[in-house]
C-alpha cells in the first residue's frame, strides 16, 4: 500500500542586526520559496503524461489492462485529480465514442450509486466536459468535473473535486489541460468496464451515515474499501467534528472492525461521541492512517478462504438486533480468535450500525461453533447486513 506524503515547509525568520563593531549591517539570506512550478509527470506505463505542480504527492495504479495516477495538493491527503487510460483495442469514431461516454457516466463510474450528471458539453479540441454532483464520504456534496477523450484506441478520463481555493483550481485547470495520451505502451485491449477499477487511493471510505440516539450520543458509521494489493491490518480512523471556521470542535478515535481488510474487501467502523454532537460543530472530517500506524501485509488472516458460515436476523428483549448463525473451520490447519464482524445498511445503502463480537478462542479443522452479534444502536431502518468472519494462525 501506498499512503500518501504530508510534506510540511519550516518557516525560517530572519532579523537585521548591527554589529557591534561598527556602523555596518549583517543580512541573514532568506530562504527561497519552494518551487511549486509544473513538472512534466510521466505514467511508469508511459501510456499518458501532464505538467503536475512538483510536490503534489501521486497515487498511481498499474495493471495490465489499466493506467491511472491520482494527485493531492501538498499537505492533503485527499485527492482532486485522477487521470485514468485503457486500451480499447481498436481505433474509436465518433458514434462509438458518443455511446462510450453514456455507458461511462450511467454503467461504469465508480462513484455510480451518488452520483448525478447537471450538464455536457463538447470541447473544441473533440472531448467532453461533464459537470456533476456526489457525495463525499463525510456525506457532504462534491462537485466534479469529468473530461473524456479518445486518441486512437485510447480513451482517458479526467476526475476532477473542485476545490473553494482559487490557487488550487488554477493548478488543477493547467493540469487537465496538458493531459497527453501518449502510447498503449504495456496496456492490453480490453473494455471500458476496466476504469470501475480506477481509484484516488488503495483505501476508500464508503456509505458514511451520522445520527443522534435517543439518548444523545452522536455517531458517524461507514465502512472503508481496500482497492490495493496488500492486506491492510488494524487501520486507525478519526472522525473530528468542524465548526464553520474550520476548527475542531471534538474528535473521536478508534480502528475498523476486524482484523484487516483483504484486497477488494470492506470493513465497517463505528465512532461514537457519548456527550453528542456539539452545537457548534456543522460538519465533519475522516481520516484513515495515521503517523503511528503501521500497516503489516504479511500477517495471516483467515477469512471466506479458510471458514464459512451461516446468518439469520433477530431482536432480543430489549429491540436490539441481533445476528447469529454457526461457522465452520473448512481448511486443514486451526484457526484461532475467530471474531465475527456485522455491518448494517439502510435502504440508500449508508452504513447504519456495526458492531463485532468475539467467537471461539481456536477451531479446528472441519469443527464448527455458533456465533451472535448484538448491535446495540441503529441510525435508521435497517434494510440488509453483511456478515464477515475472520481468524488468525
Amino acid at each position: 500500500m501506498r499512503r500518501w506524503l504530508s510534506l510540511t515547509l519550516g518557516v525560517v525568520t530572519a532579523a537585521l542586526a548591527a554589529c557591534s563593531g561598527g556602523d555596518a549591517v549583517v543580512f541573514a539570506p532568506t530562504p527561497a520559496p519552494p518551487d511549486t512550478s509544473p513538472t512534466r509527470y510521466t505514467h511508469p506505463s508511459g501510456a499518458f503524461a501532464a505538467d503536475i505542480p512538483r510536490q503534489w504527492p501521486v497515487y498511481e495504479q498499474y495493471t495490465t489492462t489499466l493506467a491511472s495516477a491520482s494527485f493531492a495538493p501538498v499537505g492533503s491527503d485527499s485527492p482532486l485529480l485522477t487521470f485514468s487510460l485503457v486500451n480499447l483495442g481498436q481505433d474509436i469514431d465518433t458514434a462509438s465514442f458518443s455511446e462510450l461516454i453514456s455507458r461511462y457516466q450511467t454503467q461504469v463510474r465508480a462513484d455510480i450509486a451518488s452520483y448525478v450528471e447537471q450538464s455536457r458539453e463538447a470541447l473544441g479540441d473533440g472531448s467532453f466536459r461533464i459537470t456533476g454532483l456526489r457525495r463525499g464520504s463525510a456525506g457532504e456534496t462534491e462537485q466534479v468535473n469529468t473530461f473524456i477523450e479518445r486518441s486512437g484506441s485510447l480513451l482517458g478520463v479526467t476526475e476532477v473535486i473542485m476545490p473553494a481555493d482559487a490557487g488550487i483550481q488554477g493548478a488543477l485547470e493547467q493540469a487537465v489541460n496538458t493531459f497527453t495520451p501518449l502510447t498503449a505502451g504495456q496496456l492490453q485491449p480490453t473494455d471500458l468496464t476496466a476504469l470501475a477499477f480506477a481509484r484516488p487511493l488503495s483505501l476508500n471510505i464508503l456509505h458514511t451515515a451520522q445520527w443522534t440516539t435517543p439518548d444523545g450520543v452522536f455517531f458517524v458509521t461507514g465502512e472503508v474499501a481496500n482497492y490495493g494489493a496488500q492486506t491492510v491490518t488494524n487501520v486507525p480512523i478519526e472522525a473530528v467534528l468542524l465548526t464553520a471556521d474550520g476548527l475542531s470542535a471534538g474528535g473521536a478515535v478508534d480502528q475498523v472492525m476486524g482484523y484487516g481488510i483483504q484486497p477488494g474487501g470492506f470493513a465497517p467502523f463505528s465512532l461514537r461521541f457519548g456527550q453528542g454532537q456539539p452545537d457548534i460543530a456543522l460538519r465533519f472530517e475522516l481520516r484513515l492512517g495515521g503517523e503511528t500506524w503501521v500497516n503489516d501485509p504479511a500477517a495471516v488472516i483467515y477469512g471466506a478462504d479458510a471458514l464459512s458460515w451461516t446468518d439469520g436476523s433477530s431482536y432480543d428483549t430489549v429491540g436490539r438486533l441481533v445476528l447469529s448463525g454457526e461457522v465452520s473451520n473448512t481448511s486443514a490447519e486451526p484457526i484461532y480468535n475467530l471474531r465475527a464482524v456485522a455491518t448494517v445498511f439502510d435502504a440508500e445503502e449508508r452504513v447504519i450500525g456495526a458492531a463485532f463480537s468475539e467467537v471461539s478462542t481456536q477451531l479446528a479443522p472441519g469443527d464448527s461453533t455458533a456465533y451472535a452479534v448484538t448491535v446495540p444502536d441503529l441510525g435508521g431502518d435497517p434494510v440488509n447486513y453483511i456478515i464477515s468472519i475472520q481468524g488468525t494462525d
